[in-house]
């Protein structure tokens, strides 16, 4: 939401103090109509406060972006506000329609669910954290401040109205809401001393300055309820009318996001007062003057728990005195440690040249044992030039203050010492600090002899190493870039590489324009390769880097970096040829092994085909052994189909061998439902084979025995990679189904079935262990991590 979607704020505080103002003039005009005071009254107050709930709604709408802690906050007020508005409408009713005493009625059980709603909004603020010892003296402030003005309400509003003659049912409810308030109170003194961020400043402080007025504004109430002299549509009623205008600013302020300029000279002068230091102090004062008031009232019932009271208030603020003093104490050894460790010289010295301060930094510098031998000289006999103290005097007297500004001094020693000096002048004191900065000094002097260095190893570089203008004409030019153009360096200088006839093509001068104007936008193009023509026609392959240099910020020039790369281009290309090569020989392995393991499964198909009748164990063996095979086949016919012979995509695998399998056993799909739920991995092929083998153990055991004679159900096989870094991977393999189980009396780890047997092997291969679990039919389970092997060439 934005200031041009709404009000702006400037315009809604000038609407509701009209509104404020209008209210008042109102109230005074209708002093002599008490019926129509109380219908404008009764009839306002509701249409402001559902102004204010929608603002309050609406805040919280426009705060979604800025923690749910936030939004919270404000829909906890806008609740609050909306039982106010409840109370009101019922307050209303009762005293208009039906003539009757709205005190006490149905009214207060609105009215009272307000105040714990709004503190509750209050402290969702988000706010920052303090010390420990910070909020030890915080506690002890908020408790004087709470135990004071608690024991003046009980004073002038509790007690009274516990001794007064009305029904205990307006004695119980008046208690109440000065409870209430009173919990209200703690809301806004803790809003008072927390720490919030800036943009929550000014909603803060109308939120804070509504609930100011609103306490205020009960307080008057109650007192004149007690003593009988409350009009309903009053004056008094204006204070409750500002309390929602201020709260209703807070929440326009919080939706259009708005600095208001008013705003930042307050919330300066919090940042900068420490009023919330004197507000203990300026209460306990006030506990102490109404202790010596109530004891000057024979009459007074209270001067025991005021007394009582007024001594824990004092024995606070001792406390609070003794923390501040520690904190004072603790500051103080803070700053003497940050002078004394600081590693800049810190000093103050009059104009005549004595030293007044100096810390240890600035005695080491000037090679003294001790900040006293120091002192017992004068600043003047430390500068070279005594002339430049004279200048530094004279600058300070015009500017009051510098910064960096470059003396040459002399240490104790005599050795010279060049210094970033800043000072200020207050009265006849110099005070300021003192850098060395002679190491930096010397790095720039040798930053200007290594410029003759650069110039030697640009020329002596081998590579050609050429400067370009932003226009692309030739700066400089190294002697290898000369000698392959055939021109010297002077001839170079100037000229473009268009020019230089040293692109094969037209394409050739496109692609190195485009690289160039990528350059020109700070980019740093890495590596690239293009073909040349030297000054004898001749052909050569070369590799480029173009470097932006900048200066004061800004590209002035582009530096371009090639080296001749011809034979190992040429070594790139044989290497290349002989990957194809490898690769091609590599797919034709995999091919012809996948057509050997064909050619095996025949064989022993045919045989099976020769068994006799009788001979079913035997055609069984045969055909696991077949599927076996046909496992480690389908891996060999991936590995030929695919890009990378290394790496296997198993969820394609799976599929296949599952269904492959199946349908080898007649397995009936009306009855037999097969689901595959393996993630998207690849294994090597260490892996993928004995993980293969598994599956197709595990499986066919699912198939032929966990549903005889015709039972339905389901076999599953999973695979899933756990959560992990890539180069650690772990899997977990499920074959499961939920037939008649595996038979309990038989060990599956110690067994004389080789498929078994086969499976608790392969498990061991790949470093995995093996579970069963027989709750629901039979669910083996393969934990294991993939293979590691090295790379192959």
């Amino acid at each position: 939401m934005n200031g041009k979607e709404t009000i702006s704020f400037k315009n809604a505080t000038i609407l509701a103090f009209a509104i404020l103002i209008s209210f008042t003039v109102v109230s005074l005009l209708l002093q002599g109509d008490s019926y129509l005071r109380m219908v404008f009254s009764d009839i306002t107050g509701p249409v402001i406060e559902i102004l204010v709930i929608m603002g309050l709604f609406y805040a919280a709408y426009a705060s979604k972006n800025q923690g749910q802690h936030v939004q919270i906050a404000w829909i906890l007020m806008g609740v609050a506000f909306s039982f106010t508005a409840l109370g009101d409408i019922t307050w209303a009713i009762l005293e208009l329609v039906f003539s009757t005493n709205p005190f006490p009625s149905v009214a207060d059980i609105f009215y009272l669910a307000f105040y714990p709603l709004f503190a509750l909004g209050i402290y969702f603020m988000p706010r920052d954290k303090f010390s420990s010892s910070d909020r030890y003296k915080i506690i002890l402030e908020m408790g004087i401040i709470l135990l004071t003005v608690g024991l003046l309400l009980w004073v002038f509003l509790i007690s009274p109205n516990l001794t007064s003659q009305e029904e205990f049912l307006t004695i119980f409810i008046s208690v109440i809401y000065i409870v209430f308030d009173f919990v209200l109170l703690f809301a806004l003194i803790r809003l008072l001393y927390s720490k919030f961020k800036e943009e929550y400043y000014g909603p803060l402080i109308l939120i804070g300055l509504g609930m100011v007025a609103l306490i205020i504004t009960d307080y008057i109430y109650y007192l004149q309820t007690l003593q009988g002299t409350y009009v309903s549509g009053g004056l008094l009623d204006s204070g409750w009318i500002l309390s929602y205008m201020l709260v209703g600013l807070a929440a326009l302020l919080q939706i259009t996001g708005e600095k208001y300029q008013l705003i930042p000279p307050y919330l300066s002068f919090i940042k900068k007062s420490s009023f919330t230091s004197y507000l203990p102090l300026l209460l306990a004062l006030i506990s102490f003057m109404l202790l010596v008031w109530a004891n000057e009232i024979q009459e007074e019932p209270n001067i025991p728990v005021i007394e009582l009271v007024v001594g824990i208030i004092i024995l606070m603020v001792l406390f609070r005195q003794f923390l501040t003093e520690r904190a004072l104490s603790s500051s103080e050894k803070n700053y003497r440690d940050l002078v004394d460790n600081s590693l800049v010289g810190i000093y103050k010295t009059n104009i005549s040249g004595d030293i007044l301060f100096a810390n240890e930094s600035l005695a080491q510098i000037f090679k003294f044992s001790d900040v006293e031998e120091l002192k017992s000289h004068q600043i003047t006999e430390f500068y070279k030039n005594i002339s430049a103290r004279k200048e530094i005097i004279d600058k300070l007297r015009k500017e009051g203050s510098f910064a960096q500004y470059e003396v040459e001094m002399v240490s104790r020693e005599g050795d010279t010492v060049n210094m970033l000096l800043s000072a200020s002048l207050t009265g006849k004191v110099i005070s300021g600090m003192l850098m060395d900065i002679t190491l930096r000094k010397k790095a720039e002097k040798a930053l200007q002899d290594s410029e003759e260095k650069y110039h030697t190893l640009f020329e002596s570089n081998p590579t050609y190493t050429i400067l370009v203008s932003l226009e692309g004409s030739i700066l400089d030019v190294n002697s290898a870039a000369s000698e392959f153009a055939g021109i010297s360096s002077q001839e170079l200088i100037g000229k473009n590489f268009p020019e230089l006839q040293i692109f094969p093509n037209e394409e050739d001068i496109k692609f190195q324009r485009s690289k160039f104007l990528q350059a020109l936008q700070g980019e740093t193009i890495k590596p690239f390769q293009y073909q040349l023509i030297d000054y004898k026609g001749n052909y050569s392959w070369v590799e480029s880097q173009l470097v932006p240099i900048k200066k004061d910020g800004e590209i002035n020039s582009i530096l371009v970096i090639s080296k001749d790369i011809t034979e190992r281009k040429k070594a790139m290309d044989g290497l290349e040829r002989m990957v194809d090569e490898k690769n091609i020989l590599i797919k034709e392995i995999h091919h012809r092994v996948k057509n050997n393991m064909q050619i095996i499964s025949s064989l022993l198909n045919l045989q099976s085909q020769h068994l006799k009748a009788d001979e079913q164990f035997a055609v069984s063996i045969l055909k696991e052994s077949q599927n076996r095979v046909k496992s480690m086949a389908m891996i060999h016919e991936n590995l030929y189909q695919s890009k990378d012979f290394t790496h296997i995509k198993f969820e394609d695998y799976i599929t296949r061998l599952v269904y492959e399998l199946f349908y080898s056993y007649s397995g009936d799909a009306d009855k037999i439902r097969l689901v595959v739920d393996v993630d998207d991995v690849n294994l090597n092929m260490e892996t993928a084979v004995p993980c293969g083998l598994i599956v197709s153990e595990l499986f066919t055991n699912s198939v032929k025995y966990a549903f005889p004679e015709g039972r339905e159900g389901e076999i599953r096989v999973s695979l899933k990679q756990e959560p992990g870094k890539d180069d650690d991977r772990e899997f977990i393999l499920t074959v499961s189904d939920d037939g008649v189980g595996f038979p309990p009396d038989l060990d599956y780890r110690n067994t004389e079935t080789l498929g078994l047997e086969l499976v608790n092997s392969l498990t061991c291969q790949i470093d995995g262990n093996i579970s069963l679990d027989l709750t629901q039919g039979t669910k083996f389970t393969v934990k294991f991590k993939e293979l590691r092997y090295k790379k192959r060439i």
